[in-house]
Protein backbone atom coordinates (compact mmCIF):
# COMPACT_ATOMS: atom_id res chain seq x y z
CA UNK A 1 0.00 0.00 0.00
CA UNK A 2 2.63 2.54 -1.08
CA UNK A 3 0.11 5.37 -1.46
CA UNK A 4 -0.76 5.11 2.24
CA UNK A 5 2.68 6.13 3.49
CA UNK A 6 2.81 8.97 1.01
CA UNK A 7 -0.67 10.18 2.04
CA UNK A 8 0.20 10.09 5.75
CA UNK A 9 3.45 11.99 5.17
CA UNK A 10 1.78 14.58 2.89
CA UNK A 11 -1.02 15.26 5.37
CA UNK A 12 1.40 15.46 8.32
CA UNK A 13 3.63 17.91 6.47
CA UNK A 14 0.64 19.97 5.32
CA UNK A 15 -0.31 20.34 8.99
CA UNK A 16 3.25 21.41 9.81
CA UNK A 17 3.74 18.48 12.19
CA UNK A 18 6.87 16.50 12.93
CA UNK A 19 6.74 12.72 13.33
CA UNK A 20 6.87 13.35 17.08
CA UNK A 21 3.80 15.61 16.88
CA UNK A 22 1.83 12.93 15.03
CA UNK A 23 3.05 10.24 17.44
CA UNK A 24 1.85 12.26 20.44
CA UNK A 25 -1.55 12.94 18.89
CA UNK A 26 -2.17 9.44 17.50
CA UNK A 27 -0.57 7.37 20.30
CA UNK A 28 1.37 5.47 17.63
CA UNK A 29 5.13 5.25 18.09
CA UNK A 30 7.39 7.53 16.11
CA UNK A 31 9.26 4.46 14.81
CA UNK A 32 6.06 2.83 13.55
CA UNK A 33 4.90 6.08 11.90
CA UNK A 34 8.27 6.45 10.20
CA UNK A 35 8.11 2.88 8.89
CA UNK A 36 4.55 3.46 7.60
CA UNK A 37 5.58 6.68 5.85
CA UNK A 38 8.50 4.85 4.22
CA UNK A 39 6.04 2.11 3.13
CA UNK A 40 8.02 -0.49 5.07
CA UNK A 41 5.14 -1.51 7.36
CA UNK A 42 1.39 -1.83 6.96
CA UNK A 43 -0.52 -0.68 10.04
CA UNK A 44 -3.37 -2.60 11.59
CA UNK A 45 -6.81 -1.20 10.85
CA UNK A 46 -7.03 0.13 14.41
CA UNK A 47 -3.69 1.94 14.11
CA UNK A 48 -4.71 3.31 10.71
CA UNK A 49 -7.89 4.67 12.33
CA UNK A 50 -5.82 6.31 15.07
CA UNK A 51 -3.59 7.98 12.49
CA UNK A 52 -6.50 9.15 10.32
CA UNK A 53 -8.42 10.57 13.29
CA UNK A 54 -5.32 12.44 14.46
CA UNK A 55 -4.76 13.88 11.00
CA UNK A 56 -8.40 14.92 10.75
CA UNK A 57 -9.17 12.77 7.71
CA UNK A 58 -11.10 9.58 6.97
CA UNK A 59 -9.29 6.26 6.54
CA UNK A 60 -10.74 6.12 3.03
CA UNK A 61 -8.91 9.32 2.12
CA UNK A 62 -5.56 7.97 3.35
CA UNK A 63 -5.84 4.75 1.37
CA UNK A 64 -6.76 6.54 -1.84
CA UNK A 65 -10.43 5.68 -1.90
CA UNK A 66 -11.52 9.14 -2.98
CA UNK A 67 -15.04 10.01 -4.07
CA UNK A 68 -16.48 8.78 -7.34
CA UNK A 69 -18.90 10.78 -9.44
CA UNK A 70 -22.22 9.83 -11.07
CA UNK A 71 -23.67 6.36 -10.84
CA UNK A 72 -21.40 4.04 -8.97
CA UNK A 73 -21.35 0.27 -9.27
CA UNK A 74 -18.73 -1.54 -7.24
CA UNK A 75 -18.54 -5.27 -7.88
CA UNK A 76 -17.29 -7.56 -5.13
CA UNK A 77 -14.13 -8.35 -7.10
CA UNK A 78 -13.38 -4.63 -7.54
CA UNK A 79 -13.15 -3.86 -3.84
CA UNK A 80 -9.73 -3.12 -2.39
CA UNK A 81 -9.93 -4.64 1.09
CA UNK A 82 -7.56 -3.67 3.84
CA UNK A 83 -6.50 -6.78 5.73
CA UNK A 84 -5.43 -6.30 9.32
CA UNK A 85 -2.25 -8.33 9.75
CA UNK A 86 -2.83 -8.79 13.49
CA UNK A 87 -6.45 -9.96 13.54
CA UNK A 88 -7.20 -11.07 9.99
CA UNK A 89 -10.12 -8.62 9.82
CA UNK A 90 -10.91 -7.16 6.43
CA UNK A 91 -12.33 -3.69 5.73
CA UNK A 92 -13.75 -2.76 2.33
CA UNK A 93 -15.23 0.60 1.38
CA UNK A 94 -18.51 0.03 -0.46
CA UNK A 95 -19.15 3.52 -1.86
CA UNK A 96 -16.55 6.08 -2.86
CA UNK A 97 -19.30 8.53 -3.85
CA UNK A 98 -20.71 8.86 -0.32
CA UNK A 99 -17.31 9.75 1.20
CA UNK A 100 -17.61 13.26 -0.26
CA UNK A 101 -20.89 13.60 1.68
CA UNK A 102 -19.31 12.64 5.01
CA UNK A 103 -20.49 9.02 4.90
CA UNK A 104 -18.45 5.86 4.76
CA UNK A 105 -20.18 2.53 4.10
CA UNK A 106 -17.80 -0.27 5.02
CA UNK A 107 -18.05 -4.07 4.85
CA UNK A 108 -16.14 -5.78 7.67
CA UNK A 109 -15.39 -9.46 8.13
CA UNK A 110 -13.86 -10.72 11.36
CA UNK A 111 -12.49 -14.25 11.77
CA UNK A 112 -13.91 -16.35 14.64
CA UNK A 113 -12.97 -15.12 18.12
CA UNK A 114 -10.81 -12.26 16.84
CA UNK A 115 -10.97 -8.69 18.12
CA UNK A 116 -10.34 -5.30 16.58
CA UNK A 117 -8.72 -3.77 19.62
CA UNK A 118 -9.78 -0.32 20.75
CA UNK A 119 -10.57 2.18 18.00
CA UNK A 120 -9.92 5.81 18.91
CA UNK A 121 -12.77 8.19 19.57
CA UNK A 122 -13.89 10.14 16.50
CA UNK A 123 -14.53 13.87 16.53
CA UNK A 124 -17.61 15.05 18.38
CA UNK A 125 -20.74 14.55 16.30
CA UNK A 126 -19.58 11.42 14.44
CA UNK A 127 -22.14 8.61 14.58
CA UNK A 128 -21.63 4.96 13.66
CA UNK A 129 -24.26 2.41 12.67
CA UNK A 130 -23.63 -1.34 12.51
CA UNK A 131 -25.85 -4.04 11.06
CA UNK A 132 -24.66 -7.62 11.55
CA UNK A 133 -25.13 -9.68 8.39
CA UNK A 134 -23.66 -12.97 9.61
CA UNK A 135 -22.39 -14.33 12.92
CA UNK A 136 -22.27 -12.75 16.36
CA UNK A 137 -20.56 -9.45 17.18
CA UNK A 138 -19.66 -8.22 20.66
CA UNK A 139 -19.22 -4.44 20.89
CA UNK A 140 -17.50 -2.34 23.51
CA UNK A 141 -18.62 1.28 23.36
CA UNK A 142 -16.93 3.11 26.19
CA UNK A 143 -17.98 1.10 29.25
CA UNK A 144 -21.06 -0.41 27.57
CA UNK A 145 -21.02 -4.01 26.29
CA UNK A 146 -23.50 -5.12 23.62
CA UNK A 147 -23.85 -8.41 21.74
CA UNK A 148 -25.50 -8.40 18.30
CA UNK A 149 -26.61 -11.36 16.23
CA UNK A 150 -27.32 -11.64 12.52
CA UNK A 151 -29.97 -9.07 11.60
CA UNK A 152 -29.39 -6.88 14.69
CA UNK A 153 -28.38 -3.23 14.37
CA UNK A 154 -26.99 -0.51 16.62
CA UNK A 155 -26.39 3.22 16.21
CA UNK A 156 -24.11 5.03 18.67
CA UNK A 157 -22.06 8.20 19.11
CA UNK A 158 -18.52 7.33 18.02
CA UNK A 159 -16.77 10.06 19.97
CA UNK A 160 -15.75 7.51 22.60
CA UNK A 161 -13.30 4.60 22.40
CA UNK A 162 -14.96 1.55 20.89
CA UNK A 163 -14.09 -1.89 19.55
CA UNK A 164 -15.57 -5.20 18.49
CA UNK A 165 -15.00 -8.94 18.57
CA UNK A 166 -16.38 -11.85 16.60
CA UNK A 167 -17.99 -14.26 19.05
CA UNK A 168 -18.57 -17.93 18.37
CA UNK A 169 -17.32 -20.47 15.91
CA UNK A 170 -18.01 -18.66 12.66
CA UNK A 171 -16.81 -15.56 10.91
CA UNK A 172 -18.74 -12.36 11.58
CA UNK A 173 -19.69 -10.03 8.73
CA UNK A 174 -21.24 -6.62 9.25
CA UNK A 175 -21.91 -3.30 7.59
CA UNK A 176 -20.54 -0.21 9.27
CA UNK A 177 -21.80 3.26 8.37
CA UNK A 178 -19.69 6.14 9.68
CA UNK A 179 -21.56 9.45 9.49
CA UNK A 180 -19.26 12.43 9.93
CA UNK A 181 -21.47 14.77 7.91
CA UNK A 182 -22.39 16.82 10.98
CA UNK A 183 -19.03 16.89 12.73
Amino acid sequence: MPALGNAVRARRIALGWSLGDLAARSHVSRAMLSAIERNEKSPTIRVLCQIAESLGVRVSELVGEGPAVGTEILRRGERHPLVDPASGMTRSLLSKHLVSHGLEVIWYTVPPNRASGAFPAHRSGVVEHITVVEGVLALEIGTERVTLQSGDSITYPADIVHGFRSVGRGECAFLLLIDSSRS
